[in-house]
């Protein structure tokens, strides 16, 4: 017996009544017609984020130099390789500070572009599955404070809503461990610059003038682990912006396969078979 296919997607058999099955029986009623892919938005903000990835690195040797620079200075105060490494990576930091500020804010733009149809997607496949309003796809990342742990929560609810699901549409359990990961990254590297700053203004003896070696070294290592976090972080960010738009295409694809055709809502179910069957 060849099965009635959903009224909505046209791919998947009934389930229940409604004429739907089962993902799109918790869907909005017209997703196939909005869902809009995010594949565009993905690919900016990858190439984006693996710029960015690619410049803390950058940052990340330099910290490594200094550190070393440093160690040079405390070990002979007299050593002029240590002085010359340091007036180096200070001019080097002075002349790439506007142009990191600037792939900064870009690439924020571009991640939040896309997050933001992620979200128009997510709330079309679970309009009930989401803890947090829609407002918040912007405002949660320009947010002092719940700016920590919102847009984690609105990313994994999107991770979860936009899962895959079984040939009868019912979605499956997706572990968000990668989007955790992230934001454990990206986290910790904001906190690592300010750890830094607290370290070079409290250390002992520290004044405009006469900056302690010591307390500078110990800031330089402490910004070391914040950008090989920065770097994991977007590394990390890459996986789950194209994991997530992947999942999202896939659970559209579906209601656009050749042959798949809805039954026309106004004949009785179960009437006359539909070709086009998925099994």
């Amino acid at each position: 017996m060849v099965p009635v296919l959903c009224v909505v997607c046209g791919a998947r058999p009934v389930m229940g009544d409604g004429g739907r099955c089962y993902a799109c029986a918790e869907a909005a009623s017209h997703w196939p017609r909005d869902f809009r892919s995010p594949k565009v938005a993905a690919v900016v903000a990858v190439v984006l984020l693996v710029l960015s990835g690619l410049l803390a690195a950058g940052v990340l040797v330099a910290d490594v130099l200094g550190v070393r620079a440093v160690g040079l200075v405390l070990a002979d105060a007299d050593d002029v390789e240590g002085y010359d490494l340091l007036d180096s990576l200070a001019a080097l930091e002075t002349a790439t500070n506007g142009a990191s500020l600037f792939l900064l804010l870009v690439t924020a733009v571009s991640f939040v572009v896309w997050f933001r149809r992620i979200r128009a997607n997510a709330d079309l496949f679970v309009p009930n599955g989401h803890r947090l309003g829609s407002g918040w796809a912007i405002g949660a990342w320009f947010t002092p404070l719940v700016g920590l742990w919102f847009p984690w929560q609105l990313v994994v609810d999107c991770w979860l809503a936009s899962g895959p699901v079984d040939p009868e549409g019912r979605r499956r359990t997706v572990s968000h461990w990668l989007v955790s990961a992230w934001w454990t990254t990206w986290t910790g590297s904001l906190l690592a610059p300010r750890i830094a700053r607290a370290l070079v203004r409290t250390g002992p003896g520290v004044d405009e003038e006469d900056l302690r070696l010591e307390a500078v070294r110990t800031a330089l290592q402490v910004e070391v682990v914040g950008n090989a976090l920065r770097v994991a972080a977007a590394v990390l960010a890459v996986l789950v912006v194209w994991r997530l738009t992947e999942m999202q295409i896939a659970r559209a694809a579906v209601a656009r396969r050749p042959g798949a055709r809805p039954v026309p809502p106004q004949e009785p179910f179960g009437t006359r078979p539909v070709s086009g069957a998925v099994s």
